[in-house]
């Protein structure tokens, strides 16, 4: 009993808390903002399925071609070509849906590697799981001055993407790409100035 009539007036002091605010505030009921709409999904909404990883599954874009099938180029890098100081970003549109099992995945490329022999070495960056935009953000401060590298992006299967992840060097560098990947995106040079 003794609860409930606590409960009461905390209620009863509530409500005239809430009406003095009201009046000293300013604000009309009437004119009050309306909610913000939820970005929970609905009850209704399919709810996206899970891969192995426990990430959602993409799913198919309707109307786009699975990655490698159509003639031409699966993603698009803009700019075409980038000078920065230090840092600067650069952004890729995949057109295509990724088939089960298969890797879309940044590559940077840099040739004449090492003395006494140049040679180019792979670096792997972040894949790219559905269609859409990525942005890949670019640092050079540490590199010297009239320093380039060439980016783009490579279609591989499972076993080339198995490859391409236990034959790097102690530095994430690969000496060639695994066999099976293949460039399906424009290649862009970056430079140090």
């Amino acid at each position: 009993m003794k609860v409930a009539v606590l409960g009461l007036v905390g209620v009863i002091i509530g409500g005239v808390f809430s009406l003095w605010t009201g009046v000293f505030s300013g604000k009309s009921d009437r004119l009050a903002d309306k909610p913000a709409p939820s970005a929970s999904p609905s009850a209704s909404a399919p709810h996206p399925s899970l891969s192995s990883s426990g990430l959602p599954a993409p799913g198919p874009d309707q109307g786009l071609p699975a990655c490698g099938d159509k003639p031409g180029l699966d993603v698009t890098i803009e700019p075409k070509q980038l000078t920065v100081a230090s840092d600067g970003s650069l952004t890729a549109e995949v057109n295509c849906n990724l088939q089960e099992g298969w890797h879309l995945t940044w590559m940077v490329q840099l040739d004449g590697v090492g003395k006494p022999v140049p040679h180019t070495n792979y670096y792997p960056k972040d894949d790219l799981t559905r269609p859409g935009p990525y942005t890949f953000d670019v640092h050079l401060s540490s590199s010297e001055p009239g320093s380039a590298r060439t980016i783009y992006v490579v279609l591989m299967d499972g076993f080339a993407y198995r490859q391409l992840s236990e034959n790097r060097n102690p530095d994430g560098s690969l000496l060639k790409l695994p066999n099976g990947a293949r460039k399906v995106s424009n290649s862009v040079l970056v430079k140090r100035y």
